[in-house]
């Protein structure tokens, strides 16, 4: 309905129809009774969803305490890992090698590579483009990118090798820490809200410098300790992927309820 509305329908800044356009379009009326039918089906669809969110905010809040107010040492990240690393380690690999290449839109804000896209590296390595390996975290820089939150572990990479976007940044892991359980600490509105008062450059053009993630300081259990917190992480995790299935199909199941008793 919505697209019927405004389709052929422009204004200067927003898509818009007049009070006419609206008054004159027609819509199905079937019986009251298949009316109230259709309102309580889209009803339990609109609980479920709203229970679907509750239970993330509960288990993204349940994520946060298991990695808040960790009694470990505490370590500078630049002390643990490896920053933005050099494209000179690629000076050895055939420009007819298959990399994996990653726009900044092809991050998502939910923490994953949406997308990737092969392309030979001959024809990226000379660029400006960002170089990463299999396990890397990556890391939007630049506003508004980094404050929705951006950022990603990059796996499954075409021959483990991975270029992107110029305005990521990258942490290799050494062995004191498991990229998965940093990637937690890390992808926190608490510390992106730390980055943005540390963010150099114009208005419009921001950018988290890199000393940003070096001088940080987080808590280095061993890692036994630090593989148990991510286990438990990656089990809550699924059940926010469960929750959000039900959000993102709610749509859809709305639109089959319609189907089956105006067209039924």
């Amino acid at each position: 309905m919505h697209k019927f509305l405004f389709q052929g329908h422009k204004g200067t800044t927003f898509d818009s129809i007049n009070r006419e356009e609206i008054s004159s379009t027609k819509i199905p009326v079937p019986p009251l009774e298949i009316q109230e039918q259709i309102v309580a089906e889209c009803d339990v669809i609109d609980t479920q969803v709203e229970n679907a969110r509750s239970e993330i905010k509960e288990l993204k809040g349940e994520i946060e305490e298991r990695i808040s107010n960790l009694n470990y040492p505490i370590k500078q990240i630049s002390s643990i890992t490896q920053l933005n690393p050099s494209k000179t380690e690629l000076r050895n690999i055939s420009d007819d090698t298959t990399v994996s290449f990653v726009e900044m839109a092809s991050v998502s804000n939910d923490g994953f590579i949406t997308t990737k896209i092969d392309k030979k590296l001959g024809d990226l390595k000379k660029g400006s483009y960002t170089y990463f390996t299999e396990n890397d975290i990556i890391l939007a820089k630049v506003t508004p990118c980094m404050e929705n939150g951006k950022c990603a572990i990059a796996t499954d990479l075409t021959n483990k090798i991975g270029m992107g976007s110029s305005e990521f940044h990258v942490i290799r892991v050494g062995h004191e820490i498991n990229n998965k359980f940093l990637f937690a600490l890390l992808n926190r509105n608490q510390v992106r809200k730390l980055a943005e008062q540390q963010m150099t450059g114009s208005s419009g053009l921001k950018r988290v410098p890199i000393n940003f993630y070096s001088s940080y300081k987080i808590p280095v259990p061993p890692l036994e300790i630090q593989n148990q917190i991510v286990a438990e992480i990656e089990i809550l995790e699924k059940q926010i992927a469960q929750s959000e299935v039900i959000i993102n199909g709610a749509k859809s199941l709305k639109q089959a309820i319609l189907d089956k008793w105006l067209n039924g």
